[in-house]
């Protein structure tokens, strides 16, 4: 599995609204890939050298987020859990190639897994807002891809 380098924002959570983004210090968007469909996504939350959050998406960045945010609990879903956070996090959004092709979706839930395992090995504790995972066999090339992802992670800075 290659990755490709990770891109990298900040989310500054508000109570009057969910978020704004920042880039190099700039408000912004979302750039592609982590602005389309195409590419399947994981994606990391961080603070204070921490890993709060893993997870995947099939849609574009702003839609998962914007889902995320507008949970109320209908259908049992209440939405991301640091949601009410009012600090600036660390935002790094993943896609890979596997053999040549993007790599599917169901790969990235396995590295997700991964990631979240390797946080409790190296933590003694599963990422503090982590909410679902899915399992699934992995291979070393999903735990290799955990190992870069989860490190990156805990060595970003707001």
């Amino acid at each position: 599995m290659k990755l490709h380098t990770p891109q990298t924002y900040h989310l500054e959570l508000f109570d009057d609204g969910p978020y704004r983004l920042f880039s190099d210090g700039a408000v912004c968007t979302f750039s592609k890939p982590a602005s389309t469909k195409k590419h399947p996504k994981l994606y990391t939350l961080s603070a204070a050298g921490k890993l709060l959050y893993v997870g995947v998406a099939s849609q574009p960045m702003s839609s998962r987020l914007s889902f995320g945010f507008r949970a109320k609990g209908k259908g049992g879903y209440h939405g991301y859990k640091w949601k009410k956070l009012r600090h600036r996090l660390n935002l790094s959004i993943w896609t890979a190639e596997l053999e040549g092709n993007i790599t599917t979706l169901r790969d990235l839930e396995t590295v997700e897994a991964e990631v979240a395992f390797l946080c409790r090995q190296q933590s003694g504790q599963w990422p503090e807002f982590q909410h679902e995972i899915h399992f699934y066999p992995s291979l070393d090339l999903h735990r290799d891809a955990a190992r870069e992802i989860y490190f990156h992670a805990i060595q970003q800075v707001a």
